[in-house]
């Protein structure tokens, strides 16, 4: 999600119960927020005045409130360390910084840059260096911890070397193909619980932790339904933590999700990263969510046909990039608060033809405009692209869909949810458009593009999609809508493009700026008993008979351990030239 400017940022967090409201908050901080950002001399005395009297009243309702509540007691001290730290009155803040310091959410809480003016304070150093003790000392627990999983991870693995062990003995390639289909790895699951925490290596130097959540009554002899869930705020992750924590992280993701996708039945898997490697920009880390998905179908018994990728804020322009440029291993994607733009390429709206996408906008998001959602979802009506957009209305900020659980945020997850339960992958579907201006992201299902020519004309049909988005809400205050308009979507490159029909053992397919090309083959597709044509441009390319590859299919399942888009070949062909 961008930059995040809310509230909880300093520890703000209220109950109904509490007598102190996030208003009376707001009341109290506001006069002194607006002449903190004016430049007038001649409020300088007056300001100074009034913000002390502010800060004071703040300390004054922070106490009140750890009184109302001492569940919420020691964040209340730490608001009031907070304001007292603004009023330039270090005895109080180190005062009741010590007492959260003392506190069992000293590790959890922010000592930000309010207190950037206490820290060569020798108090402060002192305090300070007993939080980085106890965060240290509570890391290295985590990990002892983490331990058995690293021992559980590697256990259901080799499981799954094992079953492919067995396969690679199968003879026939019709065999072979059916053993894939209807058995699974045999897994001993020796840990119950609800939270698996698990590792996925990116490269020999590259970590990243993850959390899996198991759905109610989970039975090893099922395949269950997989939904990814993508976090947001992808810039200001600088690193990983050792280990992914469900007691910890749950807030991070967003809880309606957890919740929901218990509930639902599914197992849900909550990946870090980033701000170098993740699903949005640059590209290095794009390849951490398909080979996730992966590495989670050789541990657990997954339906192929039902894997699903949702997210919040930077987390849903993930979902959405990877229905654009990567979506063969899913069946639906979703997004709430979703500023939908590919941020390493272009945003080549027709390759959502392919897919679905369930998403989700409020009305103060400063992050993507309600108003160009609007107009996207026209448009994808337009395209016949499968897009639903439901709106959250009254005055609902970027992170409302996250941090709040009310009634009307249930009932938004329960119907995003639902939508995407109700979709299934269909790998060999007869039509498929595709368009990259990178082939790293050049293939959808049975499809794929080898290699582009930019300088070649580009054909009649080859257009992009854009428009122009209004009602830009600032950062700070999302409530004022500002005098701006932008296009939705850039194109940095020439692209390449491809429209592929198949059908009674003929491929059709007409390309722009394309050199070649690939077709992966299915007996779900066409009948290898009979000759196959292959037609590029209206230029025969092939007519002939094909035979199934053994190897290829292995090769295949090894890698992806997908028991429904099984390729038993692969065709290749250069472009011919007109």
């Amino acid at each position: 999600m961008g930059v995040d400017y809310s509230l909880p940022k300093i520890h703000i967090r209220m109950k109904k119960s509490i007598c102190l409201s996030a208003v009376t908050i707001i009341k109290i901080l506001l006069p002194l927020l607006c002449l903190a950002q004016s430049k007038n001399p001649a409020l300088d005395s007056m300001g100074a005045n009034m913000g002390r009297q502010n800060w004071e009243r703040a300390i004054h309702w922070a106490l009140k409130a750890a009184e109302a509540d001492p569940s919420e007691k020691y964040w209340r001290y730490l608001n009031a360390a907070i304001f007292a730290s603004r009023d330039h009155n270090a005895d109080l803040a180190i005062k009741y910084a010590a007492l959260v310091v003392d506190s069992e959410i000293a590790t959890n809480a922010g000592f930000g840059s309010s207190f950037d003016w206490l820290r060569k304070d020798s108090r402060w150093i002192q305090l300070m260096d007993r939080v980085a003790q106890l965060k240290e000392k509570e890391r290295q627990k985590r990990i002892q911890e983490s331990l058995p999983f690293r021992d559980y991870q590697r256990e259901l693995l080799g499981q799954t070397e094992d079953h492919l062990g067995s396969l690679v003995n199968i003879p026939s390639v019709e065999e072979l193909y059916k053993a894939i289909q209807i058995t699974s790895p045999v897994h001993s699951y020796s840990h119950s619980g609800r939270f698996g925490y698990y590792w996925l290596t990116l490269s020999d130097s590259l970590e990243f932790p993850y959390l899996v959540q198991l759905p109610i009554n989970f039975d090893a002899r099922r395949r269950y339904p997989m939904v990814v869930v993508l976090h947001g705020a992808v810039s200001r992750q600088t690193t990983l933590p050792d280990v992914a924590d469900s007691t910890r992280h749950i807030a991070f993701f967003g809880r309606p999700f957890f919740d929901r996708a218990y509930q639902s039945g599914m197992i849900a898997v909550f990946p870090y990263s980033t701000n170098r490697y993740n699903w949005m920009m640059p590209d290095d880390g794009f390849d951490l969510v398909p080979d996730l998905v992966r590495q989670v179908k050789k541990m657990y018994s997954i339906d192929d046909q039902r894997v699903y990728l949702a997210g919040h804020s930077n987390g849903a322009t993930g979902a959405f990039s990877y229905l654009l440029k990567q979506p063969g291993l899913f069946a639906g994607f979703a997004g709430l608060n979703n500023r939908p733009q590919v941020r390493t390429g272009g945003t080549f709206l027709l390759n959502g033809t392919n897919r679905s996408f369930y998403n989700v906008s409020t009305d103060n998001d400063y992050y993507f405009p309600i108003e160009g959602h609007r107009t996207l979802t026209n448009l994808t009506k337009q395209l016949n692209i499968d897009w639903v957009n439901q709106e959250v209305v009254g005055h609902r900020s970027h992170s409302f869909l996250v941090n709040s659980q009310d009634s009307t945020v249930v009932k938004v997850y329960e119907a995003l949810f639902n939508n995407l339960l109700a979709k299934k992958r269909n790998p060999f579907q007869p039509r498929l458009y595709w368009e990259c201006d990178n082939v790293r992201h050049g293939r959808v299902d049975w499809l794929a593009i080898n290699e582009l020519d930019t300088l070649i004309k580009t054909a009649s049909w080859h257009t992009h999609q854009n428009f122009a988005v209004t009602g830009w809400r600032e950062v700070m205050n999302p409530e004022i809508i500002l005098d701006s308009t932008s296009q939705a979507f850039v194109f940095p490159r020439r692209s390449g493009a491809v429209k592929a029909y198949y059908s009674n053992n003929r491929f059709d397919l007409k390309t722009s700026r394309v050199k070649s090309v690939s077709i992966y083959l299915s007996p779900e597709m066409i009948d290898f008993k009979k000759p196959l044509a292959v037609v590029i441009n209206g230029i025969s390319v092939f007519n002939g008979n094909v035979s199934a590859d053994r190897e290829f299919v292995i090769d295949a399942y090894r890698q992806e351990t997908d028991h429904q888009a099984i390729w038993i070949k692969r065709l290749q062909f250069t472009v011919p030239k007109k």
